[in-house]
């Protein structure tokens, strides 16, 4: 059933090119070359960088299926595919046994990482605000649930605005009343600047501040805001070093 979903959303060019995560002949290194490409572009024109790291709260167990059904119906899926899937999300029941008894609930929301569907349902999702209009000074992509959004300004009032709109605009999809229900993680989503503003830009979500930092990590790359690797190499020497004082550990205790 998820192979012939899966067929379908590749053969008819159904999913967002901006998409990378659990797809077929798709690998980091596209993702990660996509961004530093928008990147490399943006400072070489002699504009300003903001690039926002998003993370979703709980994006694959908060999904709710008749978010998952509606973007189902809107892919033009065979009807047999469309059948199956309402079939397995509709009138599902999650029985808990405790001591008291065996209460019984609704499960209308979730499609694990780990499971078979879990992904190419997430990506039949996601697609939705991949393909929406952003302005020609945004560029989004994804991996899987994790979003990175870069946002080109010539001046540091126009990057505030246009990013503040951007969220907005993130923000909106992901709590579309009685469709999404998912939020923004506040706490872990942040920014980095690539710009010689002396100033940090306030970028607020929902009127919570969005932190800057100065480098992130993307796909398993230390992003600096100087694009100078120094973070990412440190990093990599670090972990090299664990890695070694373990393996001497094992020899030793051997």
């Amino acid at each position: 059933m998820t192979q012939r979903l899966t067929y379908h959303l590749e053969s008819t060019n159904s999913l967002n090119d901006r998409q990378h995560g659990f797809r077929e002949g798709r690998y980091v290194d596209a993702a990660i070359n996509e961004l530093l490409r928008n990147i490399k572009t943006t400072r070489r024109d002699g504009k300003h960088a903001l690039v926002l790291s998003i993370d979703i709260k709980g994006a694959f167990d908060n999904l709710q299926h008749r978010a998952i059904l509606k973007s189902l119906e809107a892919s033009a899926c065979p009807n047999n595919i469309n059948r199956l899937f309402h079939s397995l999300l509709q009138n599902r029941k999650v029985t808990l046994l405790t001591p008291q008894g065996r209460p019984t609930k609704d499960q209308k929301q979730g499609c694990p990482q780990g499971s078979c569907s879990g992904p190419a349902l997430w990506n039949l999702v996601a697609n939705e605000i991949l393909n929406q209009i952003w302005p020609d000074n945004v560029h989004i992509q994804a991996f899987a649930d994790d979003f990175v959004l870069v946002i080109k300004a010539d001046t540091n009032k126009s990057l505030v605005e246009d990013t503040h709109s951007a969220i907005t605009q993130f923000s909106s999809w992901c709590s579309e009343l009685g469709e999404n229900e998912l939020a923004i993680s506040t706490e872990k989503t942040n920014y980095i600047l690539f710009s010689k503003m002396v100033r940090s830009p306030k970028i607020t979500c929902n009127g919570y501040k969005i932190n800057r930092v100065k480098s992130f990590k993307y796909l398993g790359i230390h992003f600096d805001d100087r694009l100078n690797w120094l973070e990412h190499i440190n990093k990599q020497g670090e972990k090299a070093i664990k890695m070694q004082q373990n393996l001497k550990r094992i020899a030793g205790g051997n």
